[in-house]
C-alpha cells in the first residue's frame, strides 16, 4: 500500500494523452484485481497437489520477481530546474484553486472511505452467519466482486474520460448503496453473483480520484499531490472498521445501514461540487 502514490504518479506521468488518464488508470488497477478472481482457486489446487508450503514458495518468487521489475523502469521525476519553472509558471491564485479542488476531493474521497468502511470489513462474516453461505460460496463471492473490480473498473475509467471524472466517481458511489442494499435482503446464492459484481465496481472510486489529482497536480507534487487523499482514505476506513465492529455486534443490519446512511449525500456533492 506503501507504493501506491508513487505507481500512480509513475503511471500518470506516461500517459501523454490526458484525456486518456482515467482509461488508462483504471485499466493497470484492473489488471492487478484480475488476478484476484483466479488467484485463489490456482493456489488452493496447487495446495492439494504439492502442498502449502511450495504454493507459499512459488508465491513469493513471484512478488520477488515483480519488485525487481520496478528497479528497471526509468525514473519519470522530474529534474530541480523543470520543476522549479513550472512552479514559477503557475500563477498563485491558479495554484490555490489547484490545491482547493484536491483538498475538496480528499474530504469527499476520505468521508465516503469512512461510511464504506462500517461495513466492508463484516461482509463475508455476514455471508457465512446470517445468508449461511458455505466457504466455496463466500469464495465465488469474492472471486465475483473482484471480477467487477475488473470489468467495471475499465468501463468506468472509459466514462469518466469520454463524459466527466466526477460523474464517475459519484456513480462508483451510488453503486455500493445499490449493492449493499439487496445483502440485507437477497438469500439466493444466484441473486448475490450480481450484487457482488456492483460491489466490486464501487470500489473503483479510488483510482478514479487518483487521476483528478495527479493530472491536476503540479509535476514536481505529483506523488505527494496523489498519496493525500489515499492516505487520509486508509485513516477514514481504520476509524470505520471498529465502529462497524461495534454495530455488527449490536446487529448485523445495523453496520450496514449505517455504512450506506451518508453514502447518496457525498454521491450528489460529487456530482455538483467537483470540478474535472
Amino acid at each position: 500500500m506503501i507504493g501506491l502514490p508513487a505507481i500512480t504518479a509513475y503511471v500518470i506521468s506516461n500517459v501523454e494523452d490526458q484525456k486518456k488518464v482515467t482509461s488508462v488508470l483504471s485499466f493497470v488497477w484492473a489488471s492487478y484485481s484480475f488476478s484476484y478472481i483466479f488467484a485463489p482457486a490456482v493456489g488452493t489446487y496447487l495446495a492439494t497437489i504439492i502442498g502449502m508450503r511450495p504454493v507459499l514458495q512459488i508465491a513469493s518468487l513471484f512478488a520477488a520477481v515483480s519488485t525487481c521489475i520496478f528497479f528497471l523502469l526509468r525514473s519519470q521525476h522530474p529534474r530541480k530546474i523543470e520543476s522549479e519553472m513550472s512552479q514559477q509558471s503557475m500563477p498563485p491564485a491558479e495554484r490555490s484553486r489547484l490545491l482547493n479542488s484536491m483538498l475538496l476531493l480528499a474530504g469527499l474521497f476520505m468521508a465516503a472511505s469512512f461510511f464504506m468502511g462500517i461495513a466492508k470489513p463484516y461482509i463475508t462474516p455476514f455471508l457465512a452467519e446470517q445468508v449461511s453461505l458455505n466457504e466455496f460460496q463466500v469464495g465465488v463471492f469474492g472471486s465475483v466482486s473482484y471480477a467487477g473490480v475488473t470489468l467495471m473498473g475499465v468501463a468506468l475509467g472509459r466514462l469518466g474520460d469520454r463524459w466527466k471524472r466526477s460523474g464517475a466517481i459519484g456513480l462508483c458511489f451510488l453503486l455500493y448503496v445499490v449493492a449493499v442494499i439487496p445483502l440485507l435482503l437477497v438469500r439466493e446464492v444466484v441473486w448475490l453473483m450480481p450484487v457482488a459484481f456492483l460491489f466490486g465496481g464501487s470500489g473503483v472510486a479510488g483510482s478514479i480520484v487518483s487521476s483528478m489529482v495527479g493530472t491536476s497536480a503540479p509535476r514536481s507534487r505529483r506523488g505527494l499531490w496523489v498519496s493525500i487523499p489515499q492516505t487520509l482514505g486508509m485513516v477514514a476506513a481504520f476509524v470505520a472498521s471498529y465502529v462497524g465492529g461495534y454495530l455488527y455486534t449490536l446487529s448485523p443490519p445495523y453496520a450496514f445501514l449505517a455504512s450506506v446512511s451518508g453514502i447518496p449525500l457525498i454521491a450528489l456533492l460529487a456530482f455538483t461540487k467537483l470540478k474535472d
